[in-house]
């Protein structure tokens, strides 16, 4: 048994590789990272000229599926896709907790003095401790 234990104990202070921040940090942007790619370079106007530039970007690289491409439209109306990342509640939403009571509503201005000499009167003025 101790055996056993000491193999453990052995292969858990084992140092295993390591690296420096540098490299974690190459690590996780290779992991991470997006590579762009750069317009092409916009001509240089000549004399008195306007150059315009725009980027084309294709469309199907923003394009988000729908249920209509699906063919699954339930009422056969196409619907825009649900891009919010929430689940959908049109079939019903699973709903946790209630609404919270009411509060209280007190006029504190309504509330009577107290009778001279009592303890309310004591504890108020700061001579008695409140029980």
């Amino acid at each position: 048994m101790s055996s056993m234990l000491l193999a453990a104990a052995a292969a858990a202070t084992a140092p295993g590789p390591t690296i420096t921040a540098e490299q974690a940090l190459a690590n996780a942007r290779a992991l991470y990272a997006v590579e762009r790619e750069r317009p092409a370079a916009c001509p240089d106007a000549q004399g008195d000229e306007i150059v315009v530039c725009a980027r084309r970007e294709d469309p199907d690289k923003l394009r988000v599926p729908s249920d209509a491409d699906l063919g699954d439209t339930d009422d056969g109306v196409p619907r825009a896709p649900n891009v919010s990342g929430l689940p959908d509640c049109s079939r019903g939403c699973m709903r946790i907790g209630k609404d919270p009571p009411n509060p209280l509503i007190i006029d504190l201005n309504s509330i009577p003095e107290p009778p001279p000499g009592s303890d309310a009167e004591r504890i108020a003025r700061g001579e008695m401790a409140a029980p």
